[in-house]
């Protein structure tokens, strides 16, 4: 991961969802990653944060579209570039249960987020919930519902912010027979997400043969490039120790390529393959870059 610089803020930390906090903004904030030349894309340059104002008027896997709150015009940009959303005119009900989320209250935060759904806020804002309470199921024992929400939401194309929270084990965990059970029901799904997660989870299982292939397969989809993306990176976690040096130029690399906003699941994968290899400066270095500069809040921050 490269480190990035904030414009238009002075400081760049997440708001939490307090009500307090929502009661005084009435439009959505927004974080994104500036467009970089192509000319720095591969360069050691921080990469510029931008903190917009206004209205989100449109969020689609493809494209954000704000009403400005200092003039009323309408701009779009790549969906790829936000990195997270401050959103405004948020309910209680909503604002607590994204709180509980993010102090990784995972079992309040379930049933929060699920029950502000029945609000209907904006869609783009209902995918986002629904993946908040994917990722909320799955670290609370209950996966069978986490996958379950993942293929309802793997029906339409989702913006990069949503796909980034999807639960996706990241790192090597001991798997409780639950789980596994869940899992193998759905390394088959039609949805090519459900298939991701459930074959990130048996990774860690007896099942890892069967995962890994299930990955080898997503990691080749063309009609699905960011499952793809996301497939080859938790392949990550099969490499040897002994390869690991070899290959850590073009694993970050690979990391950097990808939008910013899904980099921290590949980076904490990286950060663990490396501690594994005895590479301990190389796995600090991107350790201390995620907990500095972290791209978004994510369950797997520390």
């Amino acid at each position: 991961m490269k480190p990035f610089v904030v414009v238009g803020c002075t400081v760049f930390a997440f708001a939490s969802h307090s009500s307090a906090a929502q009661e005084q903004q009435q439009v959505d904030k927004i974080w994104l990653q500036s467009q970089r030349s192509a000319s720095v894309q591969n360069s050691w340059y921080p990469q510029a944060i931008e903190v917009l104002e206004g209205e989100i008027t449109e969020f689609d896997a493809k494209r954000i579209t704000i009403r400005f709150a200092k003039d009323g015009k309408e701009n779009s940009f790549s969906a790829a570039r936000v990195l997270w959303i401050e959103p405004g005119n948020v309910s209680e009900k909503q604002a607590a249960a994204m709180a509980q989320f993010e102090q990784r209250e995972f079992d309040k935060a379930l049933l929060a987020l699920l029950d502000s759904l029945k609000e209907r806020p904006p869609i783009w804002r209902q995918q986002w919930l629904s993946m908040m309470a994917a990722q909320s199921a799955w670290r609370s024992g209950r996966s069978a519902i986490a996958l379950e929400l993942v293929g309802q939401l793997d029906r339409r194309p989702l913006p990069a912010m949503v796909l980034a929270l999807l639960p996706v084990a990241w790192k090597s965990r001991q798997v409780p027979a639950e789980t596994i059970k869940s899992a193998l029901a759905r390394l088959e799904d039609p949805s090519p997400a459900v298939r991701l997660v459930a074959a990130s989870w048996l990774l860690s299982s007896g099942s890892r043969a069967e995962a890994t292939q299930a990955l080898k397969g997503l990691s080749r989809d063309n009609e699905r490039p960011a499952i793809a993306r996301l497939a080859e990176a938790v392949l990550w976690r099969t490499i040897p120790p002994p390869d690991v040096a070899s290959l850590m130029t073009r694993l970050e690399e690979r990391v950097d390529a990808l939008p910013m906003v899904v980099q921290v699941g590949p980076t904490v994968s990286l950060i663990e393959r490396l501690d594994s290899a005895g590479e301990s400066e190389a796995a600090k270095r991107l350790q201390l870059s995620l907990e500095i500069t972290p791209p978004h809040p994510h369950p797997d921050l520390p």
